[in-house]
């Protein structure tokens, strides 16, 4: 048996196209050629335009399967992060100090030492006003607060320098004296400043003066804890 290809025409109806489609024939005796040709040939592009959403669907699949795989590395990543360090926060406070009877004008940092912010150091400097006269005291103290940066209450202690007229005479000489600090009070968040109210007692060495004061200020903290932008 020979084989041999044929070839028909067809006009396509959705298209208006001619189209050629191939068919496998055979000799069956000398002469003449039997063709085994289907009456409705399927043309050889209809194969390839059925594969065609095939390959379309595959393209699609190849391009999108990496980038959502991507994003979600990425979010696993910024779940696995550790939160911000708690902020640095500068302030200032105005207060009474009942001990002088004076008015108190001072600045200070909060320093978080712990990212959580549970511990700072609490570093501040006072100017006590007086008539005729100021005083001043220096503090280097430790808080610990235990809503972190979220404010809350908080308590401490540290040191403590006075530089103060001790006596009732005009010539009295300025004497700084060491001592203690211990403190309490509370800070709360308001928007982006921080409000606190703290009561600290100073002990001082060699002198029966202790100074006390109750005192309201405002922190600015130097960054936000919240979502990262």
């Amino acid at each position: 048996m020979e084989v041999c290809r044929c070839r028909s025409f067809f006009d396509r109806p959705t298209t208006g196209m001619v189209e050629v489609a191939t068919h496998l024939c055979h000799r069956s005796r000398p002469g003449r050629l039997h063709c085994e040709c289907p009456e409705n040939p399927r043309p050889d592009s209809a194969v390839l335009h059925d594969t065609r959403p095939l390959l379309i669907a595959l393209t699609a699949l190849l391009l999108t399967v990496p980038s959502a795989l991507d994003a979600q590395v990425r979010r696993g990543r910024q779940v696995e992060e550790a939160p911000r360090w708690a902020p640095v926060a500068i302030g200032a406070k105005i207060g009474w100090d009942s001990r002088a009877n004076g008015e108190i004008l001072g600045a200070h940092v909060r320093v978080p030492v712990v990212r959580s912010g549970t511990f700072e150091l609490y570093p501040s400097v006072e100017a006590v006003f007086l008539p005729g006269t100021k005083e001043y005291q220096y503090n280097l103290d430790a808080a610990w607060v235990p809503g972190g940066a979220r404010g809350g209450v908080f308590a401490g202690g540290g040191l403590g320098w006075r530089d103060s007229v001790i006596g009732s005479d005009l010539g009295d000489p300025r004497q700084t004296f060491f001592g203690f600090n211990a403190f309490g009070g509370g800070k709360t968040n308001l928007g982006r400043v921080q409000v606190e109210f703290v009561l600290r007692w100073t002990f001082l060495n060699d002198t029966s003066y202790q100074p006390n004061s109750a005192a309201i200020g405002i922190n600015l903290p130097l960054w936000r804890v919240g979502p990262r932008d």
